[in-house]
């Protein structure tokens, strides 16, 4: 058995993206995963997880997951003023399809019907919409190749702006959801 600590933030939000950032960060380096992902609608949550690895110090490539162009038009898109500085610490950015939009063929395989995606969303919610964001982007990364399947990374997401939770998992692509395995939660709102 091992004991570890889970830092659990005082509230969802932008406010306690610092704090999500360090801790994530301290468990990159402790484990020593080779990408952690992140929502990041401007670039700016990417670039900051990227300097709070670099600090803590973890090689980790930073994968920055942006809105689908809908969303983007709606909420905002990638900004340079953000992606360039986080790419010159090895950042890489992408944007697509939102895998909860997608899902539905996982789920009609695994239980022999075609059931909403939104079940799914629901039950992460349980634990808040970062735990929701941060599997997404994760399946979202997977699908283009920018993490690998199978092998362990840090994921996070955040409530409206900036990373409020941070969970270990073995990613899969969303077609092939029921692998994605959750091993560690770092940190989450309370």
């Amino acid at each position: 058995m091992k004991r570890k600590t889970a830092t659990y933030l005082d509230k969802a939000g932008r406010k306690e993206c610092p704090a999500a950032l360090a801790a994530a960060a301290e468990r990159a380096a402790e484990l020593k995963v080779k990408h952690a992902v992140v929502a990041t609608s401007s670039g700016r949550t990417a670039l900051e997880l990227a300097r709070a690895l670099r600090a803590a110090g973890s090689s980790a490539t930073v994968v920055g997951v942006g809105y689908a162009a809908n969303f983007a038009a709606k909420w905002g898109a990638l900004d340079k003023k953000f992606t360039a500085p986080a790419e010159k610490l090895g950042a890489v950015f992408i944007t697509g399809t939102h895998a909860f939009g997608g899902v539905n063929g996982a789920v009609r395989e695994k239980f022999g019907c075609a059931t909403p995606s939104s079940l799914i969303v629901h039950a992460y919610y349980a634990f808040g919409q970062g735990m929701k964001v941060a599997v997404e982007v994760a399946l979202m990364a997977a699908d283009q190749g920018a993490i690998p399947a199978g092998r362990e990374v840090l994921a996070l997401g955040g409530t409206g702006e900036g990373a409020d939770t941070a969970v270990v998992l073995t990613p899969a692509c969303s077609h092939e959801f029921f692998k994605l395995k959750i091993h560690e939660v770092v940190c989450m709102p309370r």
